[in-house]
């Protein structure tokens, strides 16, 4: 992957992190894949609006009744998210849980250099 270089931004709070000295923490490869994948997640599609297609179309899942939507539906609309970031190749394991208010998701994928990464967010 080279070098894939962000800012650390925290999970929790979403705000950039400082290390010691006062700069921005920064983040390399994998975490920067995974932080660009939760990013996608946790992200309504349309509500960033420098870039309307960024995001998960929860529209699609939170817009209808619980009982209308499959679990395979969500899973492939997670699916679309996380293949936002170019650096995946493929998801090996995906478990979703969906309760009508909120989703978990728990998943793991290869990336395009043969790494391994796992991820679980909740939306």
């Amino acid at each position: 992957m080279g070098e894939n270089m962000t800012l650390l931004i925290d999970p929790e709070t979403r705000d950039l992190v400082f290390d010691a000295e006062g700069s921005f923490q920064k983040i390399y490869d994998e975490d920067t894949v995974v932080q660009n994948i939760r990013h996608a997640l946790v992200t309504w599609k349309q509500e960033f609006f420098a870039d309307p297609e960024h995001g998960t179309d929860y529209e699609r899942i939170m817009g209808t009744n619980q009982n209308e939507i499959e679990v395979e539906e969500i899973k492939e609309i997670l699916r679309e998210a996380i293949f936002q970031e170019p650096n995946v190749s493929r998801i090996d394991t995906m478990t979703v849980t969906y309760d009508g208010r909120s989703i978990s998701a728990e998943f793991s994928a290869t990336l395009v250099n043969d790494e391994q990464i796992s991820l679980e967010v909740t939306a």
